[in-house]
């Protein structure tokens, strides 16, 4: 099924499972600082809680200590409405157009706020919908490696224009970038979650390619199975069938992706990129995002774009004991096999 203005909407449990969550996902990045900022919010409405992050890294960071902007929190009371909202800490969320436009809002502290208009370059993309997704119509479900067995029983992803205002620690930027946000919904345990990659490139208005693909750092630099993924090229937008490739990386923060992609047409892309900042994000309890903002190359032509390596810290830390040789001082994880 199309997503349509109804999905901007809260998607119930049927069973007031606890651990069901909703998301929002609203990224921005200033190219010329290296400068990586984006919202999140996660929502558990069978408990009446939202959690809500604004984050903004520049540099390598190997924890939250050497951040730029930091503002979470973890229980504030659940919005009544997800299509048009304003939370208490100063950030807010309007659907206009519903589902091609945001308006999106933050005024924090540290002479910090943003004011942004996100416009989509395509429909959005159902992962689920077979009619969107080929690797969905050719499984007819899901991997066992993929969130779409529980946090992603609903999800899109959507490539967008954004334009606005923002200002960091009292500097102003005019924001004017292309990236991809996200909204899910699921049942969403605190661990447990498998691996999962979700990065994008953009190159200008005209191509992004985004990819959602099984990862094992721990114990491979191999990036696949793809999971789900899309192209959009001159505003029309197509399934990938098959990807694949291979990450450098300082423990589990990628510093470097080659990938390769196949779209529904057999186009086939070969892009490469370079982390400019990386940030390990605890997003939730739980489950950590080795998170990086990357500069892309395909075909001699520079693009945008971010990683997420999510990985759940059960594994972290399991691997983390395999890993560790018995003279060994402080854990660090296996850059690659």
């Amino acid at each position: 099924m199309a997503i349509t203005a109804k999905d901007m909407e809260f998607h119930r449990s049927p069973t007031k499972d606890p651990f069901w969550a909703e998301t929002n996902y609203f990224p921005f990045h200033i190219e010329a600082e290296g400068i990586q900022m984006a919202a999140y919010l996660l929502t558990r409405p069978s408990l009446g809680v939202a959690l809500i992050d604004v984050t903004a890294y520049q540099g390598f960071n190997h924890g939250p200590e050497t951040l730029l902007y930091y503002d979470k929190h973890a229980h504030l009371p659940i919005q009544e409405r997800l299509e048009a909202y304003t939370l208490a800490n100063g950030f807010s969320v309007k659907a206009v157009n519903a589902p091609m436009e945001y308006e999106v809002d933050y005024v924090g502290y540290d002479d910090t706020e943003f004011h942004l208009h996100y416009k989509g370059l395509a429909e959005p993309y159902d992962m689920n919908d077979p009619v969107l997704d080929p690797i969905t119509a050719k499984q007819q479900a899901e991997s066992e490696n993929s969130w779409g067995k529980s946090a992603y029983t609903g999800h899109f992803d959507q490539t967008l224009h954004v334009t606005g205002e923002a200002r960091l620690l009292g500097t102003p930027y005019r924001i004017d970038c292309v990236t991809t946000m996200d909204h899910s919904w699921g049942p969403r345990p605190e661990m447990g979650l498998p691996n999962m990659s979700w990065f994008h490139g953009h190159w200008g208005k005209d191509l992004a390619i985004h990819c959602i693909s099984y990862f094992d750092p721990a114990n491979t630099d191999r990036l696949g199975p793809l999971l789900h993924g899309y192209v959009i090229e001159n505003g029309q937008l197509y399934g990938l069938v098959e990807g694949g490739g291979t990450a450098q990386r300082d423990g589990f923060l990628p510093m470097a992706i080659d990938m390769t992609a196949t779209d529904v047409r057999g186009k086939t892309f070969h892009f490469t990129g370079t982390s400019v900042s990386t940030y390990p994000w605890m997003a939730w309890p739980g489950n950590t995002n080795y998170s990086a903002f990357l500069k892309w190359d395909y075909e001699g032509r520079t693009g945008w774009g971010e990683a997420q390596d999510c990985l759940n810290m059960a594994y972290v830390t399991q691997a983390n004991r395999k890993h560790r040789s018995p003279a060994a001082g402080p854990v660090k994880a296996r850059a690659n096999a």
